[in-house]
């Protein structure tokens, strides 16, 4: 009777050689001396070579010849130690072709002997390897791209934190002055945009054309023109192979756009500067007319009352009588002389009237005058409320008010021997009303001028009050037809303060400051 153990062993050695011949990976068995012994028909179709044809070769005969001494030499230093070998190799078909052999050798002993042969199995890595190949090329050629374009870029996880950036993102960080301008770009959406951004960010939303404007202590301020975008990645994780494990990222980019920025202000201040010295000038020859007008008015309604005077003396001659002959004359003359002023006065501009932000306002007023302070040595102490509500008015006229009330501040301070020259220019909002504050560090105004001040064609120039030419009579003017009170603040000390008021406009949302640069 046969052991059982004998044909439990048969049977395994009969399914390991079906194993071996019916395997999809080439296998090859060989002597010490690397000449093969065996080989299955996998290793046939990969190599092209028939059994009969390698059977007592070398196994250099699948050397490509270009694979380095050293990977070969690392094997064999492997393999005579007696541990298995792990690699990629460049061989050689039958036809010459190369392919890219994925390859692991193990030394094998027999049992009881020191007989030793290695086995050694192999795969075609060829698309495997030209698939790495071509990711890693892709790769590279996007971090290429992206070192060089011109404008920074963030790569964020979900968490926000920077994962990827190139060196225009780290330019960035220096100019800014932070670690990570992505955390404060990111909180500068936020605040102002508001309820757009959360929900731009729970809803994987792209947002463009976001132009943000950020100071610098010290250094000119910066704009960028930021977009934020979104993308997922799957999850190269082994518990992804059957699911769709995805990872969001967030792809950040920002344009610094200052120069254009500050060309643009440039036109558009050169273009406000002209605006507002043409209706500067209009104004001042309306007032001039109409002053000159003012000054022949009374003049000449004496004269037409004296003409009716000598009318009644002379009685029935009076039409004849030389003296009132001579008064209706000059009494014509000069009714003709008003009409030919009024003929030429300018006429008043079309007014359009909108919500206006006044720190805005404001800001274009300092940045006009910018030359003006820095000749007069005077520092500007901009306080403004961040968030004002609007007020409804025609921009360009309250550009006159204040660029008006700024001019006199600066007039006021610019003396001889003066030491201390601040500018100081509050916003506030309270109580339905805007509220805008300037004050100067000049010699005040006297209390007994404080209500003349705002007389037509009164100057305050001898008597060192801090108005200029005709007063402040075209402020109050802006200020009236604004529905808003101009006052100076009896309680300053040093120097003088006006406050000027106006009813806030509703409006859905308050405007942002942005600071004056």
């Amino acid at each position: 009777m046969s052991d059982p153990s004998d044909s439990a062993e048969a049977i395994a050695e009969s399914v390991f050689h079906y194993a071996v011949e019916q395997s999809a990976i080439a296998i090859a068995i060989t002597d010490v001396a690397a000449r093969i012994l065996y080989v299955n028909p996998a290793f046939s179709r990969i190599t092209g070579y028939e059994r009969d044809e390698v059977l007592g070769q070398s196994q250099s005969v699948l050397s490509y010849k270009t694979t380095p001494r050293s990977v070969y030499e690392a094997m064999w230093s492997e393999l005579t130690a007696g541990r298995p070998w792990s690699g990629r190799l460049l061989n050689r078909r039958r036809d010459g072709t190369p392919y890219v052999a994925d390859l692991t050798v193990t030394p094998v002993c027999r049992p009881g002997s020191d007989e030793r042969c290695y086995l050694g199995m192999h795969w075609d890595a060829t698309e495997a390897h030209r698939t790495a190949q071509q990711l890693r090329n892709h790769k590279q050629l996007v971090e290429s791209v992206i070192s060089v374009v011109p404008f920074a870029v963030a790569l964020l996880d979900g968490s926000g934190r920077v994962v990827l950036d190139n060196p225009a993102y780290r330019r960035v960080a220096a100019e800014l002055g932070v670690s990570e301008p992505a955390s404060t770009v990111m909180a500068e959406l936020r605040e102002r945009l508001g309820e757009t951004y959360t929900r731009a960010i729970a809803q994987r939303r792209a947002l463009e054309g976001q132009e943000l404007f950020f100071e610098r202590p010290g250094r000119d301020p910066r704009w960028y023109a930021c977009a934020l975008s979104w993308f997922e990645e799957r999850s190269t994780g082994p518990d992804a192979l059957y699911s769709d494990v995805r990872n969001d990222y967030a792809l950040l980019v920002m344009q610094d756009v200052t120069a254009a920025r500050r060309q643009e202000e440039a036109l558009r201040l050169a273009a406000m500067r002209a605006m507002l010295s043409e209706g500067e000038l209009d104004q001042s020859l309306r007032e001039a007319l109409s002053g000159a007008i003012f000054q022949l008015q009374g003049p000449v309604n004496l004269i037409s009352a004296a003409a009716t005077l000598q009318r009644r003396r002379a009685g029935a001659a009076g039409e004849t009588d030389p003296l009132a002959k001579a008064l209706a004359d000059a009494q014509r003359a000069g009714e003709a002389a008003i009409a030919t002023l009024q003929a030429a006065m300018p006429p008043e501009p079309a007014t359009v009237t909108a919500p206006v932000n006044l720190n805005e306002v404001l800001r274009d007023v300092l940045m006009l005058e910018t030359d003006a302070l820095l000749a007069a040595g005077i520092s500007v102490d901009w306080r403004p409320t961040h968030a004002l509500p609007p007020v409804q008015g025609e921009a360009g006229a309250l550009r006159t008010l204040f660029r008006q009330l700024v001019t006199n501040a600066i007039e006021a301070m610019n003396e001889r021997g003066r030491t201390e020259r601040v500018l100081t220019v509050t916003t506030r909002a309270s109580s339905g009303q805007v509220t805008v504050g300037i004050s100067d560090t000049g010699p005040g105004v006297p209390e007994a001028l404080r209500l003349k001040v705002f007389e037509p064609f009164f100057s305050t120039k001898q008597s060192r009050g801090g108005t200029r030419g005709v007063g402040l009579a075209l402020a109050q003017e802006i200020v009236s037809r604004h529905r808003g009170v101009l006052g100076i603040d009896a309680n300053y000390g040093t120097g003088c303060k006006l406050d000027v008021s106006f009813p806030s406009a509703r409006a859905p949302e308050p405007v942002p400051v942005e600071s004056y640069g």
